[in-house]
């Protein structure tokens, strides 16, 4: 693990790992700060790279994954505590729920949402199939989403830039979006078990 989170600081374009290491970082500066968190490569592997320092500070769907509690615990979180919350999320679990950016806007909560952001389902290296748009992929600007209520959106696209805005967000206690780009190519099905869907009548020729 030590050679993959090494490898990841220094990988461009930027890995899950090389970004999870500088959220890491900062929450660490931060350990009063609850945390939220969702996806598949998101959720499993911030689970593997970011601590926690107090006890009951980390929120998320628990032994089955479910995708779109992640940003109704960082509002109840933020409401309850009145504590910063940082909600690290995949791109595609941020779609079933991102909106709730709105209510978080509204009543000007601390909360900071962070997308890591490949550019699709799994993966987002795969923009067609056929001719056709794949439903797995889209390039999207969260950043920019959270900027339409009046929250303050970053873009970081290295692991320093995703460590400075994460610090900023925090300290300034408002509506924050940081939208990580992650390269398309990294990202791995969740339990592997692509190889078990139906080949189809095509393939079966």
């Amino acid at each position: 693990m030590a050679k993959r989170l090494e490898a990841a600081r220094a990988a461009r374009p930027m890995k899950f790992l090389g970004a999870l290491q500088s959220v890491r970082d900062v929450l660490a500066e931060h350990p009063e700060a609850y945390v939220v968190n969702e996806g598949a490569n998101a959720l499993d592997l911030t689970r593997n790279i970011v601590g926690m320092r107090v006890p009951r500070h980390r929120l998320d769907s628990g032994t089955w994954g479910v995708m779109g509690i992640g940003m109704g615990y960082a509002i109840a979180a933020a409401v309850e505590t009145g504590a910063p919350v940082v909600a690290i999320e995949g791109d595609s679990a941020f779609g079933f729920s991102g909106m709730e950016l709105e209510t978080i806007a509204r009543y000007r909560l601390p909360v900071t949402t962070v997308v890591l952001n490949n550019g699709g389902v799994y993966r987002g290296d795969d923009p067609s199939a056929g001719g056709d748009p794949a439903p797995t992929y889209l390039s999207a600007r969260h950043d920019l989403m959270i900027e339409a209520f009046g929250g303050t959106g970053y873009r970081a696209a290295t692991p320093g830039e995703t460590a400075a805005a994460l610090r900023t967000a925090i300290g300034a206690g408002a509506p924050a979006l940081v939208d990580c780009v992650i390269d398309p190519s990294d990202g791995t099905e969740s339990g592997r078990i692509g190889h078990l869907n139906p080949k189809g009548l095509a393939g079966a020729r």
